[in-house]
């Protein structure tokens, strides 16, 4: 089998990504592997020569799957995809969608409907509303969990005796898009978390993202690939995700902390309780006053206890959410 990835961002951005589809080469899953990072060409030059270029790639390379990744606003056109059907109708067309939408902050996007016209496969990191909103374009779904994608940065020692961080929280302060009416959803609940846990826990909160310059806290941004230096340091990760109401919800930053060995206390998601069954390096709460107790009870552990479940962290994330494992089920799921 051939297999052509269209990937957003960057060149060279989704890491995780392709680690996980060099593996399935390597294991002879797929014969044949490539990519094109589409936002990137765009970047460099035009819409016009973006799609000329991908539609010479697919007749060049003759793949026998295409997957797009994250369209979001890419001017993709129903003709670029007829084109493509036309030429090869043996193709299967997925399509994988990272982010979430649906809400008056995030409506779903011309583009990502023409893709879902067209695919014959659509994978989403959550279920409930999202889902429902997408089966208005297309019934054929199948759920693949966020990774931790930076896993190639994750170097020894694998689990520090000695930490600089007692409580970090890794996550941006997402503003109002339009006149302060639109921000999406789980951002206030988020920024109202972070005055909480810094309100209640002093100089042992540490805080790093964009957006919280006045916060108490607050360390500023750090780049993608260094977080797992932070989580290392770290004995706990706290999270405020958005879209906490999407049910098996989580962004790649808990991946990205379990596998660092940070014990995580995030906001509950509907279905966390299937994911996570029996994992005592993770806990959820509903309520800000119930993540302080949390907290306040891990921190009345011995260190050796703290050190066993971040040890158990780290082997959840290797057993679970690597690109290698996230992929390999993905691609499991799509030929199903």
């Amino acid at each position: 089998m051939k297999v052509l990835l269209f990937l957003n961002g960057p060149l060279g951005w989704q890491t995780g990504i392709e680690d996980g589809f060099n593996n399935l080469l390597q294991k002879n899953k797929i014969d044949e592997l490539n990519f094109f990072y589409f936002d990137d060409e765009l970047k460099n030059t035009s819409t016009r020569q973006t799609i000329e270029k991908m539609s010479k790639l697919v007749s060049n390379f003759i793949p026998d799957m295409i997957i797009f990744f994250h369209i979001n606003k890419f001017p993709i056109t129903e003709t670029f995809l007829d084109s493509i059907k036309k030429e090869f109708p043996n193709v299967k067309i997925i399509y994988d969608e990272g982010d979430m939408y649906g809400t008056r902050a995030k409506p779903i996007t011309k583009s990502m409907k023409i893709i879902f016209k067209y695919a014959d496969k659509i994978s989403i990191r959550g279920l409930g509303k999202f889902a429902y909103e997408v089966r208005k374009f297309n019934s054929n779904i199948i759920y693949t969990p966020h990774h931790a994608d930076i896993a190639r940065f994750d170097f020894e020692p694998y689990i520090l005796e000695k930490r600089k961080f007692d409580i970090v929280l890794i996550g941006n302060r997402i503003k109002s898009r339009i006149f302060f009416k639109k921000r999406l959803p789980g951002a206030i609940g988020r920024e109202k978390f972070v005055l909480h846990l810094a309100s209640k826990f002093l100089d042992k909160f540490s805080l790093f993202g964009n957006g919280w310059e006045s916060f108490k806290g607050n360390k500023g941004p750090i780049d993608f690939q260094k977080q797992i230096e932070i989580y290392k340091e770290s004995w706990i990760t706290v999270a405020y995700e958005h879209y906490p109401n999407i049910p098996y919800y989580f962004s790649n930053r808990l991946p990205i902390a379990l596998l660092s060995g940070s014990i995580y206390v995030c906001h509950y998601h509907e279905g966390y309780e299937n994911i996570f069954k029996g994992c005592d390096f993770i806990y959820f709460f509903k309520t800000n006053e119930e993540a302080v107790d949390i907290i306040d009870y891990i921190f009345s552990l011995e260190k050796n206890i703290l050190i066993e479940k971040s040890i158990r962290a780290r082997s959840f994330a290797l057993k679970y959410f690597t690109p290698e494992i996230i992929w390999n089920n993905f691609f499991n799921n799509i030929n199903e």
